[in-house]
């Protein structure tokens, strides 16, 4: 699996977002000419954003396995600078991801029980087994913003 971050600057236009307990997902989010797909953004971070309002983001993008052998990508913001103020939440983020990873390994082990008679719960397990191999860059979301 593999992730990256991204540095993006420009007019924050919010899509529709879902409450999870430790987040916000954003189902889309542009930034100046940039679009995102499926963005998750922590309530420290979460409570900054406004739709219209110029600021500058940072995103890290983890690679994972969906249960029929695809990858899907997931982003989430650990930065936000706004009137030239950054506001990082990388341990927060961290927390999520972690718990977000297990809450998935095992709801992938359930449903691959449950469908083992139809071998589709094979795919199950070994995309369980395959999730803990992606992982958030924490030394490269350290490093920046500076």
């Amino acid at each position: 699996m593999t992730s990256m971050v991204q540095k993006i600057t420009g007019t924050l236009i919010l899509g529709p977002a879902k409450h999870e307990t430790a987040a916000e997902v954003y189902d889309y989010m542009r930034v100046g000419a940039t679009y995102l797909k499926h963005v998750k953004v922590v309530g420290a971070l979460a409570t900054l954003l406004r739709n219209g309002r110029p600021c500058t983001l940072w995103v890290a993008t983890i690679k994972t396995p969906t249960p029929f052998l695809f990858k899907t990508e997931i982003r989430m913001v650990y930065a936000v600078e706004i009137g030239g103020v950054v506001h990082k939440a990388v341990e927060e983020v961290r927390r999520e991801w972690a718990t977000s990873r297990t809450l998935s390994f095992f709801m992938l082990l359930g449903a691959g029980a449950a469908m083992i008679l139809f071998y589709i719960g094979l795919l199950f397990w070994i995309n369980a087994l395959r999730l803990p191999f992606a992982s958030l860059p924490l030394d490269e979301m350290r490093r920046e913003p500076a």
